[in-house]
């Protein structure tokens, strides 16, 4: 018993020393953490400021790279300012995206600059005139609108692909507007510029594009605008297409065989198909499509 009572005070003692510790870690666990961090971080080395002028209240959107960077609306008088935009060094090019502010045309103008090795500075932007379409596919020959803002009272000139150039002045407001009429089948390519105040407004990056189309392509648009038209109701209600698709193209086969049924002889003459029921011709009402 002597013996083994040092070895039971040394057990109890570790014992006690271990479980103070683990209340320690535990009482560490379980206090409420800080969550006061101390970071510090530079987005650029430098400022890019940036004045012109636009449309009355147009908003103007800066990008650079494809990245938003800064947005402002125009004052009254079309005078827009982005300032204090940090860009880093080598910084190079950089977009602007005019919306006027009824947002019934846009424009898009991109910059190449030197790289940035201090602050840049770009005042003076007479951005080109916001510009749309009142449709971006018409028949041949047909009539279409262009439209925009620009600065009140500028003389605008609307350029077509085709070498066209129609010109036109702005209200007290801005607007503008032409008829385009008279285009061949083909595709046109337009953009707008203006001069105001003996200034003349830089060209877009990007143009508009228009579509001439003749009567089988119209033909052709009408047949897919319907069908788009058919597919969105009938998803809308919950069936697939299949089920008014598969309807419609046995109706057009039908028509086709009844229009044109000798150009199907071989269907008949077939040996594969000679089981096919043979019907005398009749010239009844409406034979032509469905036979009755």
């Amino acid at each position: 018993m002597k013996r083994l009572l040092p070895v039971t005070l040394i057990l109890c003692t570790l014992i006690i020393f271990l479980v103070g510790k683990a209340d320690a870690q535990i009482t560490k666990i379980g206090a409420k953490p800080s969550f006061k961090t101390d970071v510090e971080a530079k987005v650029g080395n430098y400022y890019l400021n940036i004045s012109g002028w636009i449309s009355p209240y147009a908003s103007v959107v800066l990008y650079s790279d494809g990245v938003f960077l800064r947005a402002t609306v125009a004052d009254s008088k079309g005078n827009f300012y982005i300032s204090q935009v940090l860009i880093k060094e080598g910084f190079s090019n950089f977009c602007l995206e005019a919306i006027d502010f009824k947002r019934i045309g846009e424009s898009y103008t991109c910059f190449n600059i030197p790289p940035a090795k201090g602050n840049v500075e770009k005042h003076g932007i007479f951005l080109p005139p916001t510009l749309g379409l009142s449709r971006n596919e018409i028949g041949e020959n047909e009539e279409v609108m262009a439209f925009g803002y620009t600065m009140p009272g500028a003389r605008v000139k609307l350029y077509l692909s085709d070498g066209q150039v129609i010109e036109t002045t702005a209200d007290e407001t801005g607007y503008y507007e032409y008829k385009l009429k008279g285009l061949k089948a083909g595709k046109y390519k337009l953009y707008a510029k203006a001069t105001y105040q003996n200034k003349e407004s830089l060209a877009p990056t990007k143009t508009l594009e228009l579509r001439s189309l003749n009567w089988w392509e119209m033909f052709l648009a009408f047949l897919k605008e319907l069908w788009n038209k058919v597919v969105k109701f009938i998803t809308s209600i919950g069936l697939g297409p299949l089920w008014i698709g598969l309807p419609i193209i046995i109706l057009i086969i039908i028509l086709i065989l009844k229009i044109w049924p000798e150009k199907f002889t071989f269907i008949y003459d077939s040996k594969l198909l000679a089981w096919l029921p043979r019907r005398k011709k009749k010239q009844l009402h409406h034979s032509w499509f469905i036979g009755y």
